[in-house]
């Protein structure tokens, strides 16, 4: 027998989700739940006021509608579906927070953690959430703004490479540091770019939302943080570097990209470009991850800008403190897909091409020549 969902948290944790699945929220849904299958019934047996005596052969029926989501939720197994968390991790979420998100005149910390994460696993419209939750009309609005605030202000070292400088990968490209791509999601007031660095086990290691979407990767790359600290030597060690991923950035002593093509299979170059392949893998990832979260799939709906990038920002936040708990509710498969498969949302590079017109730093390709020669030997598998 599934344990009772109250008894998972502290005793003010559990009042407050009482309040969550009173009688009242969940006597509406299944009162709605009836009323569909009602008329979803009256609708079948309705005769057909002018029948055809040589109808046409029945259409395909089409897909099934998607299963209406858990909220909120009253199994623990409704969890991940509900917040795109387990429920350990919502307890454990819960706790952390509690000071940061309660409020003397607001509803009680853990129901304002289960509206935010509510809104950003599905994406519902404030008002839908509202009704179904049972509280005020202005409460998910609220609670999603709170946490978003308390994340961005006082958790930005979620976000960030590790200290130990050590922590790299060991193949099939020895002292890489990570993967760097550059992603696009619509936006309310058009696509945004978002450039993101992730390690071996896709964890975010650097995030810089809010770009206009139109600026190519190398624009972008220009502009963050990330391209003045690596440049000046402040982010990597002399032997380390990222690998750019999307065909938008140039060679640098500390990017290594693709040798152009077309290249002799088996030689040292194409093993070297199929070993960045699988270094790129993880990257992509984590995009078909943050996509995955609702109010990231919906990004165009929310009030502004400014929101949206604090959306992004907020998921990318939570997606590490998943991984770093090994619960993989929101983490995507890790499939190996071309260019094309992430469509609109992957690159955007120069018509003229990556660095063009640039110097190449010989550094940069000495670099990509040694780590070509052995690279043979510490392929990854396809």
């Amino acid at each position: 027998m599934t344990t009772p969902l109250p008894l998972l948290l502290t005793a003010h944790s559990a009042a407050a989700l009482l309040v969550l699945l009173g009688p009242t929220a969940r006597s509406r849904k299944r009162l709605r739940r009836d009323e569909a299958s009602s008329a979803s019934d009256s609708e079948a047996t309705d005769p057909d006021p002018d029948p055809d005596p040589d109808p046409d052969p029945a259409p395909e029926q089409e897909a099934p509608p998607p299963a209406p989501l858990p909220l909120p939720p009253t199994s623990l197994d409704d969890y991940p579906l509900a917040f795109r968390v387990s429920a350990p991790t919502f307890h454990f979420l819960s706790g952390l927070l509690e000071p940061l998100l309660s409020h003397p005149s607001s509803l009680p910390s853990p129901v304002l953690l289960a509206l935010a994460l509510a809104r950003l696993a599905s994406g519902l419209p404030y008002p839908a959430l509202a009704e179904l939750f049972g509280v005020p009309p202005s409460a998910p609005r609220a609670a999603s703004r709170r946490l978003r605030r308390v994340l961005l202000a006082n958790f930005r070292f979620w976000l960030a490479f590790p200290s130990d400088p050590t922590g790299a990968y060991s193949a099939p490209l020895p002292s890489c540091r990570g993967a760097l791509c550059c992603a696009r999601f619509a936006g309310p007031t058009g696509p945004l770019a978002t450039q993101l660095v992730a390690g071996a086990s896709s964890r975010v290691l650097s995030l810089t939302a809010g770009f206009r979407g139109d600026r190519t990767d190398l624009e972008v790359l220009r502009l963050s943080s990330l391209y003045q600290e690596a440049e000046h030597g402040k982010l990597l060690d002399s032997q380390q570097y990222l690998v750019g991923d999307g065909g938008g950035y140039p060679l640098l002593p500390w990017l290594m990209v693709p040798f152009p093509g077309p290249l002799v299979p088996g030689s040292p170059e194409a093993e070297f470009n199929a070993a960045h392949r699988a270094m790129c893998r993880p990257v992509r990832r984590v995009i078909r991850s943050l996509m995955g979260w609702g109010a990231i799939a919906r990004l165009h709906e929310e009030e502004s800008s400014r929101a949206a990038v604090a959306c992004i920002g907020t998921c990318a936040m939570l997606h590490n403190v998943l991984l770093s708990r090994e619960d993989y509710s929101a983490l995507a498969p890790d499939v190996e897909e071309a260019d094309s498969d992430l469509g609109g949302l992957h690159s955007q590079r120069d018509d003229a091409g990556a660095g063009a017109g640039l110097e190449i730093d010989g550094r940069a390709l000495a670099l990509r020549s040694a780590l070509a020669a052995t690279t043979r030997d510490l392929r990854a598998p396809d």
